[in-house]
């Protein structure tokens, strides 16, 4: 199943109908939370703050990349796709990540929307600068301290890349 027909899918099972017909809502609270969250990942990414960026996961996370590629388990897979050690220095100058929707209960959530990013990266003295446009889809699992995680990461881009 390619990522657009998962992300239909889980949407439709997880559609705010589907929740409302077994009573299962999430609190203005947690939807507030929730929003902080990809608000969070946006700065963390913008100011370079790997170590923020990974405090946004669950230490059992799961990575699903684009285009197929294989999975990332954990918070060693986020640093082997993420933050991999001798990558070139990587700078994100743009993240704009909006949620189209937010659904859930008290204690599993999922979002879903489009995000931009730029970055440039610096290799051999030469630097790279790239760009696209794409869709997400993040689950998110409440902490025992009423902390929303992000526990599952779905994204996917254009193939024609800028």
């Amino acid at each position: 199943m390619n990522t657009r027909k998962a992300v239909a899918v889980v949407a439709l099972l997880l559609s705010p109908h589907v929740l409302a017909a077994t009573g299962n809502t999430l609190s203005a609270d947690d939807v507030a939370k929730i929003r902080q969250v990809h608000k969070n990942y946006e700065n963390a990414w913008l100011e370079g703050d790997a170590n923020a960026v990974r405090s946004l996961f669950t230490d059992d996370c799961v990575l699903l990349p684009p285009h197929a590629s294989k999975p990332r388990i954990g918070q060693e897979g986020l640093n082997e796709f993420w933050f991999p050690p001798n990558a070139p220095p990587t700078e994100i100058t743009k993240l704009v990540v909006t949620i189209q929707s937010v659904g859930g209960d008290g204690q599993i959530a999922y979002t879903w929307g489009t995000d931009e990013v730029a970055w440039t990266t610096l290799q051999d003295n030469k630097k790279t600068t790239s760009s696209h446009k794409g869709i997400f889809l993040n689950v998110l699992q409440k902490q025992p301290n009423g902390e929303w995680k992000i526990s599952h990461h779905m994204w996917d881009d254009s193939l024609l890349q800028n």
